[in-house]
């Protein structure tokens, strides 16, 4: 599956705005293509990605996080 035109030119877009050196170290295609696959927005994409890079970092927190929908969801 692979992104359109618009979709990369949108990917550029919203990179350029978070990094105003360039589009960083993501491709744009690839981030289009990475927001197509999986059907998440370039928001939610974006904090996956910054979960990944913290290499782990925090993670006590996002356990507790999901502890905690868990519980709400009855889970």
């Amino acid at each position: 599956m692979s992104a359109s035109q618009p979709e990369v030119r949108a990917a550029r877009s919203y990179l350029r705005s978070k990094v105003k050196a360039g589009t960083g170290d993501i491709p744009p295609k690839h981030f289009a293509n990475a927001a197509k696959e999986t059907g998440m927005g370039f928001q939610d994409l974006t904090g996956v990605l910054a979960r990944i890079y913290a290499g782990g970092q925090n993670e006590s927190l996002y356990r507790e996080m999901a502890v905690e929908q868990g519980a709400a969801s009855g889970g």
